[in-house]
């Protein structure tokens, strides 16, 4: 992903912004609105768990039809309750329904049934330099900390651009402004201006008897 602390400093805090996908020091992330920042691998890993509580206490059916509705804002049950969301590392957008339902339905269940007995894929986050999961690099996804609902499905260059304010073209001032005759009105021009006559040219001489 391309941002603006590439090789620089950091757009959020100005430090050293490091080689991942968010600040290494603020943690705001690459692609998203300033605040937008990645989230812990605590925080992850309590979202799991309320996940988990939640699919008890709804029989696991209340969960999924939760899931359904929200995984269009890239979320799922628990992240929507801790504000969180995933987003699309490409584009630092949030992740569509198609995304979401094949990275907890599809993904997950893979990876489970490959390395799941390790108890290995939920704690890849805590050496990963994004703090990815395994189905998150399949994806190409990450989680955000996005308590005010700021990212969007529309890349921040192209919201930026469309909310681009129109400046009308600035006139020079009435007093630079050419004469029709293609030079500067003088001061007794500008009098005659006040006066409601034109400047230039002069009325003709009287003709001679």
């Amino acid at each position: 992903m391309q941002h603006d602390g590439v090789g620089g400093a950091c757009f959020s805090c100005g430090r050293p912004w490091g080689n991942g996908c968010a600040c290494q020091f603020c943690n705001q992330m690459a692609g998203c609105p300033q605040g937008v920042t990645l989230s812990s691998s605590v925080r992850r890993l309590g979202a799991h768990l309320v996940d988990g509580v939640l699919c008890l206490v709804t029989c696991v059916i209340g969960w999924l039809i939760w899931s359904l509705i929200v995984y269009g804002n890239g979320q799922t049950p628990a992240k929507q309750l801790m504000g969180m969301r995933v987003v699309n590392l490409a584009t630092g957008t949030r992740a569509g329904w198609g995304r979401m339902f094949v990275r907890e339905h599809l993904a997950k269940l893979l990876i489970g049934l490959l390395v799941g007995w390790l108890v290995l894929p939920y704690f890849w986050l805590l050496w990963d330099k994004n703090r990815q999961e395994l189905w998150d690099k399949l994806l190409d996804t990450a989680v955000v900390d996005d308590p005010e609902g700021q990212v969007t499905s529309t890349p921040q260059t192209e919201i930026r651009y469309v909310e681009q304010p129109y400046r009308p073209p600035q006139l020079p001032p009435s007093s630079e402004q050419p004469t029709p005759w293609g030079r500067q009105p003088s001061g007794s021009d500008r009098q005659g201006e006040q006066g409601g006559y034109p400047p230039y040219p002069p009325p003709p001489p009287p003709p001679r008897r």
